[in-house]
């Protein structure tokens, strides 16, 4: 073996390994941005959960109250009760509309899988836009839930 090819062949394997050690390190990075999306996804998830919990507490509690307001046999303490819950019951709808307005966000980012994203929230984003008790929410020109609202209009006008 000729001692002059010894360094090609020197430079050539550090190539090799070098190659190789960006190939797993790359793998690696991927590795790890799917678990993060991944816990991303799930944080988000059980938020919406949490605050759909705290909706649906909350509206069990107020529908005796709403029942007797609607049949105007309410007192005049059951009437405050009921705006402290009105009050309460509002801000628990925006809190679950905040977070998702924050996975919209995300997703309108690239933050998180767009793909797996829509799988999981298209129809909660539209029911969410459609549903006739939530559309003081999402006022095409007051509103605060911008990303909400262009996530809803990219999945279904389809216009666009």
């Amino acid at each position: 073996m000729d001692i002059q090819n010894q360094p090609d062949w020197v430079s050539i394997a550090s190539l090799a390994v070098s190659f190789g050690a960006v190939f797993f390190s790359w793998l690696t990075s991927n590795k790890a941005n799917n678990i993060q999306n991944g816990m991303i996804e799930l944080e988000l998830r059980q938020t919406i959960e949490n605050s759909r919990s705290k909706i649906g507490d909350i509206s069990m509690i107020m529908a005796p109250l709403k029942s007797k307001s609607n049949a105007r046999t309410i007192s005049d303490e059951e009437k405050e009760t009921l705006k402290i819950y009105d009050k309460n019951l509002d801000s628990s709808i925006e809190s679950m509309l905040n977070t998702y307005d924050d996975a919209c966000a995300k997703y309108l980012d690239k933050k998180i899988d767009k793909i797996r994203f829509k799988k999981t929230f298209h129809v909660e984003i539209r029911n969410l836009i459609e549903n006739t008790d939530l559309k003081k929410y999402f006022d095409p020109v007051n509103s605060r839930y911008k990303p909400i609202l262009k996530v809803y209009n990219e999945w279904e006008n389809h216009e666009q």
